[in-house]
């Protein structure tokens, strides 16, 4: 953990703070957490997903994919036209899973090197795998 940035390692160590007013929402398969997104909604920004993860041992189901359709609708709700997440390039697997979920790169809103920055409409887009 000691290699993480300190905003991810406050998320970790003390997750009520940063997603405090966030819907975070959890996936579970019986008993066991198989996967979590935040969709988020700063008062200042736009609305971006934070947080999509998939544990390994469940990924492949459509966990992922299910996670964006319980979150969209929330967006949509909300009056929200446009969501957005990033990446890091790297991350090659997600980044199709995210061009899968209707997800089309866009220029970058963050001075992080090797981000990728993806976007798509809140409404209109539902059950692409």
């Amino acid at each position: 953990m000691d290699e993480l940035p300190d905003r991810y390692r406050a998320e970790i160590t003390d997750p009520r703070t940063p997603f405090a007013g966030d819907a975070v929402r959890v996936a579970l398969l019986g008993d066991a957490a198989a996967g979590c997104v935040v969709p988020t909604s700063p008062p200042n920004g736009p609305w971006k997903i934070k947080r999509l993860w998939t544990d390994p041992d469940f990924r492949g189901p459509g966990i992922a994919s299910a996670m964006f359709d319980a979150a969209l609708p929330h967006a949509a709700e909300n009056g929200v036209d446009t969501v957005r997440l990033s990446v890091r390039e790297w991350r090659t697997e997600a980044i199709a899973r995210y061009e899968r979920l209707g997800f089309t790169v866009t220029g970058s809103w963050d001075e992080r090197d090797q981000l990728v920055c993806v976007q798509r409409a809140a409404r209109g887009v539902t059950g692409v795998r």
